[in-house]
């Protein structure tokens, strides 16, 4: 998104665009949410979304839980921790979305 943003205020505004992130950023991962509405426009930034808003979900759900067990070694317990939910949510989760935690074991 930062490289297709045309910058008409050349590198003054996009210290501010990256200063802005940074304040708003919980983790360590700036997300396109932490950017400026005006960067968060599909058309300017060509990412017009190809999935339905449900399809949409799924996959960040996905996301979260596959990072989880990569964190967690492919441990569900501790995964449900870091996502602070319960084992049987992560293990639901799991099955619906056909991800299998033995891939993320180390």
């Amino acid at each position: 998104m930062l490289m297709q943003y045309h910058w008409p205020g050349n590198v003054r505004e996009l210290e501010n665009c990256v200063e802005r992130a940074v304040l708003f950023c919980a983790d360590r991962v700036i997300h396109s949410h932490h950017l400026p509405p005006t960067l968060q426009t599909g058309e300017q930034s060509g990412t017009v979304p190809s999935l339905s808003f449900e399809g949409a979900i799924q996959n960040y759900e996905k996301e979260l839980i596959i990072d989880a067990l990569k964190n967690s070694g492919g441990n569900m317990a501790k995964a449900a921790r870091l996502l602070k939910t319960t084992e049987r949510v992560i293990s639901y989760s799991v099955k619906k979305l056909q991800i299998n935690p033995k891939t993320y074991s180390r």
